[in-house]
């Protein structure tokens, strides 16, 4: 089997998976996670996240704690090959978008990073080094590419296992599980 056929077999296995994880872990899990990641947002001056879906470790907790302290939130708009992020100060500014995703309502200034960002990456899986299985897209390949802060992706310790790579994916620069 090809790299892409294996990565398209092993996220509709993940996808299922996430979807028969009882409520009471998945929301103990995305708690711990979300203490994990305090010391990060302190030293952050923005916060770059996806809106998660019910399938993927919440970043409502994060988003609402940089409401909270002031920090710059923005979330990512879909285009037909690149991710744009927009600001936002609070969650009555999404609205349902592409692929059934949130996305800001406002959308005239783009949020733009610096290298005191810090990039919270979203993940099927991913294996200690950083590599991670997305939905496919390469979003977010290409958007760490040219990100100056720091990338984290944050995903379910049962998730962390070895990733078919191809030579575009990127690495995060850190995991943060439970």
């Amino acid at each position: 089997m090809n790299i892409p056929d294996e990565k398209k077999a092993l996220r509709r296995e993940l996808i299922q998976r996430r979807r028969n994880m009882p409520d009471d872990v998945k929301s103990a899990a995305d708690s711990r996670i979300f203490d994990r990641l305090i010391p990060l947002l302190e030293k952050c001056s923005s916060v770059f996240t996806y809106v998660s879906t019910e399938i993927e470790v919440d970043t409502r907790q994060l988003m609402k704690w940089c409401f909270e302290h002031g920090k710059t939130v923005a979330v990512p708009v879909s285009g037909d090959s690149e991710l744009t992020f927009y600001p936002i100060r609070s969650f009555d500014e999404l609205s349902v978008g592409r692929f059934n995703i949130m996305e800001p309502v406002d959308r005239s200034v783009p949020a733009v990073p610096d290298s005191d960002s810090l990039c919270i990456v979203p993940a099927l899986c991913c294996d200690p080094s950083g590599l991670r299985l997305g939905y496919g897209r390469g979003y977010y390949d290409r958007f760490l590419a040219g990100f100056p802060g720091k990338s984290v992706v944050i995903c379910y310790s049962d998730f962390v296992m070895k990733v078919p790579a191809e030579p575009h994916d990127m690495r995060a620069d850190e995991i943060i599980t439970e």
